[in-house]
């Protein structure tokens, strides 16, 4: 990839990134001045428009790191590898960011930051299970070998994502809106339609956002990872 196709590549994409830098200015701003409220959430309502796109996002890139490890498993390309692990990477800094917008509402709503209530600790457990993703490749170094590890290792974590995420904390009392309560189940404001229909369109504009928001920069670390495999093996095959 010389650069004058990588300009050209920068350039087709520059509507997108300001179509995105729009999008999410615009739902950012609405979010903040919104007067319109859940009952039980008050101002806090608008931290909702952050914490819940966050997860969407991560579930996103967990699902393509998936997607890529099957690819690399049938087609044996490193770059579906590449691709694997920058959407692993930014899964993993998007269920962070979900954990902490997540511990800033417990401290407002339940009144510390962490209760060990069923989301939170499911959300814990999606970091630990990634960041042992990390740590096995960081401990192989044959290129091949460390792509087949990582691509099984993605494949097999992602059904604990759908459990963790969705099913678990649905199953389990707890604070979060959402956990069953006497056996009736609390609707989630977020997806509830007595929910004011401003605040469900406000929501679904931020996890579009948020959406789009990883895929650029699923693309732009997929390309730069790219870039630097293939400059390691031409620097590789360069006489010393």
């Amino acid at each position: 990839m010389n650069a004058s196709t990588i300009k050209t590549s920068m350039v087709k994409q520059l509507p997108l990134k300001i179509g995105i830098y729009i999008w999410l200015s615009l739902v950012i701003v609405f979010a903040i001045l919104s007067p319109n409220k859940v009952g039980m959430l008050d101002e806090t309502t608008k931290n909702m428009y952050f914490h819940v796109p966050m997860s969407i996002a991560a579930t996103l890139a967990f699902f393509s790191s998936m997607w890529f490890g099957f690819r690399y498993l049938r087609h044996k390309n490193l770059e579906d590898d590449l691709k694997a692990e920058a959407a692993s990477g930014l899964g993993f800094l998007f269920n962070i960011l979900a954990m902490a917008t997540g511990a800033i509402w417990a401290k407002f709503m339940w009144g510390a930051y962490w209760h060990w209530d069923p989301r939170q600790t499911t959300i814990f457990l999606l970091f630990l299970i990634y960041s042992a993703y990390f740590a096995l490749r960081s401990a192989v170094e044959v290129p091949e070998k460390r792509a087949s590890l990582s691509s099984v290792y993605s494949i097999f974590a992602f059904p604990p994502v759908i459990f963790l995420y969705f099913i678990l904390p649905r199953m389990v009392p707890g604070l979060h809106p959402g956990a069953p309560e006497k056996n009736n189940p609390d609707v989630n404001p977020s997806v509830s339609g007595s929910t004011d229909m401003i605040i469900r369109l406000t929501l679904y504009a931020a996890m579009i956002g948020f959406a789009a928001l990883y895929f650029w920069m699923h693309n732009l670390r997929s390309r730069s990872a790219t870039l630097s495999a293939k400059l390691e093996a031409r620097a590789a095959e360069e006489p010393a």
